[in-house]
């Protein structure tokens, strides 16, 4: 939820706008149960009890309660931020068509890929049960705002011919996210990343998934001892991969930053001198977006990303793409930003403009606005 509070705050700034927000009472973030946040006052919270939401499977919760928000805000546009296939979107879908006057319905999804998932059997209950779901929501549905480029031709294969508009779920604050170069110096030493070495950084749940071992072997084919890999996260895989550096010959070079709080994340990408993205797509997911690499950009840290999913479509122009699993294309990629500063200067520059134009809070705020201002008059 966290990610979301400064996108709520300028979605309630725009014009004609007035926000209220449906939450659960209690609902798992991570691998913590939390407490719904309450609001600043720029924006209504109204939290109901929601069944299942601890459990953090977002397909799988509904809220009780409902009638009683619904005659409350009576809302002139209700926009759902869960999948279409999900049960609270069917929920909060079958209350909105009950009002006297129906609200416009957005939603939103991140999909890639085609769903039900077609490894399914024709029998396979969950193929039954979202095929199910989503025939109840999408032909309600007056506009969709899409996370990936892949979402709109797998809509359309499911009839959905209205308005598909390109908008992530979120961007980053550059209030937060901002180069701070005055600090890079004493939060590298604070880590133990040599003075220096060019510092490769990587950011995220360490999983196979991940690319990590596809970095671990491109910083063996650098063969520069110069070179460090700064590793900000945890996970399963996390052994695994300081079994592959250590049998590489590169373990000195790979330092693991776990355990860090997120206040620090900022400061820690403003150490690195480029961010790696080495995404790996697996038989039934890729990479959605990315958070990480817009961040990075805002802290003007030049990115190089594989082209997994909407990676390449987040980088575009301001960063450098390489082919997912390529080892030796990662490793030129590194060896490039480290022989040519002006090109990594330029490129830090370009990313920190494309964040600016296309990826801050204000800018999603400001482009779904502009979705609501398209919604059929017949319901507002």
């Amino acid at each position: 939820m966290d990610v979301y509070q400064d996108k709520l705050r300028h979605l309630a700034r725009q014009p004609g706008i007035e926000l209220t927000l449906l939450l659960p009472e209690r609902y798992r973030e991570g691998n913590r149960v939390v407490e719904a946040y309450k609001g600043d006052g720029t924006y209504r919270v109204i939290t109901r009890p929601a069944p299942f939401a601890e459990r953090g499977r977002q397909n799988g919760f509904w809220f009780r309660g409902l009638r009683s928000v619904f005659r409350t805000v009576r809302p002139d546009i209700l926009h759902l931020e869960e999948e279409p296939e999900s049960l609270v979107s069917v929920q909060l879908v079958r209350h909105a068509l009950r009002m006297k006057r129906p609200p416009s319905i957005v939603g939103f999804t991140w999909r890639n890929w085609p769903m039900p998932y077609p490894h399914w059997p024709l029998w396979h209950p969950k193929r039954i049960l979202f095929s199910l779901l989503q025939g109840i929501t999408i032909p309600h549905l007056d506009a969709i705002i899409a996370g990936t480029h892949d979402a709109e031709p797998e809509y359309r294969k499911l009839g959905y011919e209205g308005p598909v508009s390109l908008i992530p779920q979120y961007g980053v604050d550059p209030g937060l996210y901002r180069p701070l170069p005055d600090r890079r110096d004493a939060v590298r030493e604070r880590l133990g990343l040599h003075g220096n070495s060019l510092v490769v950084g990587f950011v995220g749940r360490v999983m196979r998934m991940k690319g990590l071992d596809v970095l671990v072997d491109a910083l063996t084919m650098t063969k520069d001892k110069g070179i460090t890999v700064a590793i900000l996260g945890d996970g399963d895989y996390a052994d695994a991969v300081r079994e592959r550096a250590r049998n590489s010959g590169v373990a000195d070079n790979i330092r693991f930053l776990a355990g860090v709080p997120a206040r620090e994340v900022p400061d820690i990408l403003n150490a690195f001198d480029v961010l790696t993205v080495p995404s790996l797509s697996a038989p039934h997911w890729r990479e959605q977006f990315g958070r990480v690499i817009i961040e990075a950009m805002a802290c003007r840290v030049p990115v190089i990303g594989s082209d997994s999913g909407e990676i390449p479509w987040v980088i575009g122009d301001a960063g450098i793409v390489t082919p997912e699993g390529d080892a030796q294309a990662l490793a030129n990629a590194i060896v490039r930003m480290r022989d040519d500063p002006d090109e990594r200067r330029r490129l830090a520059i370009a990313g920190e403009r494309r964040v600016h134009q296309h990826y801050t809070n204000e800018r999603l705020a400001e482009a779904i606005a502009g979705v609501y201002e398209t919604l059929p008059t017949r319901k507002r």
